[in-house]
């Protein structure tokens, strides 16, 4: 029915189109969860439970989405734990400043 470039052309785009939502989705995720474990350090249960929701989501993931979805989603995970998840550098004015006596 359809010409087979415009069939292959729009399951490339939708193929890039769900990559680049699930990267958005990943990075969301990966956000939200380093932010529940920064506040429920006190509590170890929370952050167990937290851990066990996340890593349950992976699985459905690679169980029931693509592997464009499944590779945006880790790749947006990766960028959210890069950006937000690892120690801020202190600024060298500070670091350097000498002790008082």
């Amino acid at each position: 029915m359809y010409p087979d470039w415009l069939k292959i052309t729009l399951d490339l785009l939708g193929a890039l189109l769900r990559m680049i939502g699930m990267l958005l989705l990943g990075m969301g995720a990966g956000w939200l969860t380093l932010e529940f474990l920064r506040k429920a350090q006190q509590a170890w249960q929370l952050q167990i439970a937290i851990f066990l929701g996340f890593v349950g989501l992976l699985i459905a993931m690679a169980r029931f989405t693509s592997a464009a979805a499944l590779g945006g989603f880790g790749i947006g995970i990766g960028i959210a734990i890069f950006i937000w998840g690892l120690p801020k550098a202190q600024p060298k004015a500070e670091a350097e400043k000498p002790a008082k006596k």
